[in-house]
């Protein structure tokens, strides 16, 4: 397979601007009201990259619909725009099936009427049909709701989401979808969702509704199966399959070593090792993560919508991510500094360092080759330089990358700096690149085999 260069690729999208900068406000003002959510101050690079795109677009509830044919086209990327396109969610299998439960709940403010018509409980899965009445003439990119999930709901204190539900109008009638995946441990029959739009159709308000919901009939199989990865210090233990009417979920545990957070998710392959379900993401969520003396554990739930599994022998793909915690390195930090995981086998080493009044120059050394994604995404294209340890507004620079020697994995990279500088070593410091590296190279553990009764 040729490798891509995703700047390449992402260059050639046509983007639509003004959804994008839409979203982008609506992002913003989302941002403003989650003050409890503490958020790191720098994100490595490709998790910026990836999950920005999955905050901005990758919802269940708005996704502009020619941004998303483009971005399934490309690499990396791609594998989170298709379920869009091939899969849609767990409520297109309920309408099909005709089992929602009629609500007709109606708020109203600034003229606007929305309506939940009916809401659905399946497997680990809630959702609710809207539709809207009364709204303004407004483009494509503004025809959405900004709404939260569970306000002031102590039982889902730190879980409540604020998302985007977009409206497309069927018949003459503005209809939306609201789907919400359940990351709690024990799971209840019956629930009530607070729900409040703040946004809708660009118009502010306050639409709030209070939605029950019942749990659709669903078949639990416990397993308990764990298969242990001793290389990589991880043994990953499927607990049991929730097998709901339109929708299939996994709950799983991962046990690692605690210094290094490690993130396992799963891909649904048949007895022969095929996918069943072509370009599904990886769709996988913590419910719970705790430490041990020993271990860190992490319990996390798999949910494939529109998917109801049959009986028959199966495998679950476990895939290996390492995250931890690295800090800008001065560059008066003594030589070699290395970078090396406790789990993961790829490493890199710093070298040479040399400083001019007009240029930085790093030399180093790794063992990556290449990412498992297929791209030039890996170390050699992630250095840069910081003017500080917590450069505002992309004040950071991209170096330009010589290969030494290509069997050995030695490569130089050269800054130059936007102005002769006299105090270059204190000023500036380095971001390697390994742990965007790391998250990004995931590792392939042991499947994990398994029935369906």
């Amino acid at each position: 397979m040729s490798k891509h260069n995703l700047q390449n690729d992402y260059n050639q999208i046509p983007v639509p601007q003004a959804a994008l900068q839409e979203r982008i406000r609506q992002g913003m003002e989302q941002g403003k009201r989650e003050q409890q959510i503490k958020r790191p101050k720098r994100l490595r690079r490709l998790v910026v990259s990836t999950g920005l795109a999955a905050s901005l677009l990758i919802t269940s509830t708005f996704v502009v619909p020619s941004f998303a044919t483009a971005m399934a086209k490309v690499p990396l990327l791609g594998q989170m725009y298709r379920p869009f396109l091939e899969q849609e969610n767990t409520g297109t299998a309920i309408s099909q099936k005709q089992l929602a439960t009629k609500i007709d709940q109606v708020a109203s403010d600034n003229g606007i009427d929305i309506q939940v018509i009916d809401a659905y409980y399946d497997g680990a899965t809630i959702g609710m049909n809207l539709t809207a009445t009364g709204v303004p003439d407004v483009k494509a990119e503004a025809r959405s709701g900004l709404y939260e999930l569970f306000k002031g709901d102590k039982r889902f204190a730190g879980t409540e989401t604020m998302e985007l539900v977009h409206f497309k109008q069927v018949d003459g009638i503005w209809q939306g979808r609201i789907e919400y995946t359940l990351g709690e441990t024990k799971l209840q029959d019956t629930m009530r969702v607070p729900v409040v739009l703040t946004d809708v159709f660009g118009v502010k308000g306050n639409w709030s509704f209070n939605v029950p919901v019942k749990r659709l009939p669903a078949v639990e199989q416990v397993y308990g199966t764990t298969v242990k990865n001793p290389v990589y210090q991880t043994e990953v233990t499927l607990d049991k399959l929730i097998q709901g009417k339109g929708s299939t979920s996994f709950d799983y545990t991962t046990r690692s070593p605690k210094k290094e957070r490690a993130r396992v998710e799963m891909t649904l392959l048949d007895s022969s090792g095929k996918e069943i379900i072509h370009n599904w993401t990886k769709s996988t969520q913590s419910v719970k993560w705790t430490k041990t003396g020993r271990a860190a554990i992490e319990q996390s739930r798999l949910i494939l919508g529109n998917y109801v599994i049959t009986k028959g022998s199966y495998l679950l793909q476990p895939s290996l991510s390492i995250d931890i915690n690295t800090q800008p390195i001065p560059l008066t930090e003594p030589l070699p500094y290395r970078q090396q995981s406790e789990i993961h086998p790829f490493n890199m080493t710093v070298t040479s360092i040399e400083t001019t009044p007009e240029q930085v120059v790093v030399e180093f050394s790794t063992n990556s080759r290449s990412s498992q994604f297929d791209t030039k995404l890996d170390i050699r294209n992630s250095m840069r330089l910081l003017e500080g340890t917590e450069p505002p507004d992309g004040r950071e620079i991209k170096p330009k990358v010589t290969v030494l020697d290509a069997d050995k994995q030695t490569f130089r990279s050269t800054f130059r700096l936007p102005e002769p500088s006299e105090h270059t070593r204190e000023e500036y410091y380095l971001e390697t690149g390994y742990s965007n590296t790391l998250v990004n190279t995931p590792l392939e553990l042991r499947p994990i085999p398994f029935t369906v009764n």
